[in-house]
């Protein structure tokens, strides 16, 4: 496939490839430990988005501005994850191409790319959230699962096509679309990584930690809540970032690690 970007008129070749590893899932572990770089974005992410919520929550008012800052709130927190989680996806490609990578030569490059990456975040967080919203108003909780499940499942590649490729935001989306049209098996094991991996093993480890901690005698803070929740947080990105940048890398470009 040949995407045309830009006024320019500027093509990017783009292939698919099969992209189905199941050895990468098991080695993006490795690489993590090896690579602690690459939770440093997300880590940075979930600290800036907790800091973020108690602002809001001590700037709480009811009625339509009351809504208005919650609904902006969660806005700004979504694009903070998803910026770290780009990041994160820059230090796995250096990683799975090197075996090591270093933060500072992944910041140059998502420092460059800061724009694209940017508007891809938001394209994805609104189609995700638009899906949602018209699935409540059909079928209530069921269909806002269902219809973000489907809208996440065709445009999971958006933050890899824009971290790896630097591709424009809208650009980003449609080749999302396709890799993920033309790669079904690849892209429904990342997908089921991605939501086992964010959704429900986040929700038990971050309940087992505080479980743990509080066995301790450790005292309940806002500020080792905030620390514990961004460690955790920043080692499942790390995870999905490196599945991401592996299985987009192999279905657009045909790169082949280890």
């Amino acid at each position: 496939m040949q995407l045309r970007l830009g006024a320019r008129g500027r093509t990017l070749n783009l292939r698919s490839g099969s992209g189905l590893d199941p050895a990468a899932y098991f080695k993006s572990i490795g690489l993590l430990v090896r690579n602690p770089s690459i939770l440093l974005a997300p880590f940075a992410a979930s600290l800036l988005q907790s800091v973020l919520m108690l602002m809001a929550g001590s700037m709480l008012s009811g009625g339509v501005i009351g809504t208005l800052n919650a609904s902006l709130t969660q806005l700004v927190a979504q694009l903070l994850n998803s910026v770290g989680l780009a990041i994160a996806i820059i230090v796995g490609d250096i990683a799975w191409r090197r075996g090591r990578a270093g933060f500072d030569e992944a910041w140059e490059d998502a420092r460059r790319k800061l724009p694209d990456i940017l508007m891809a975040a938001l394209g994805f967080n609104f189609l995700v959230f638009v899906a949602s919203y018209i699935g409540s108003m059909f079928l209530g909780g069921i269909g806002a699962l269902g219809l973000g499940a489907i809208a996440l499942f065709f445009f999971i590649y958006t933050m890899p096509a824009a971290a790896i490729g630097g591709i424009p935001g809208g650009a980003a989306l449609q080749v999302s679309l396709e890799r993920a049209r033309a790669n079904v098996l690849p892209t429904l094991a990342v997908f089921v990584i991605y939501i086992g991996t964010f959704y429900i093993l986040n929700a038990y480890a971050t309940g087992y930690m505080f479980l743990w901690l509080t066995s301790l005698g450790a005292p309940s803070s806002s500020v080792i809540t905030a620390l514990t929740v961004a460690v955790i947080q920043a080692i499942l990105s790390g995870y999905v970032a490196l599945v991401l940048a592996k299985t987009y890398a192999d279905i657009s470009y045909g790169r082949r690690y280890y």
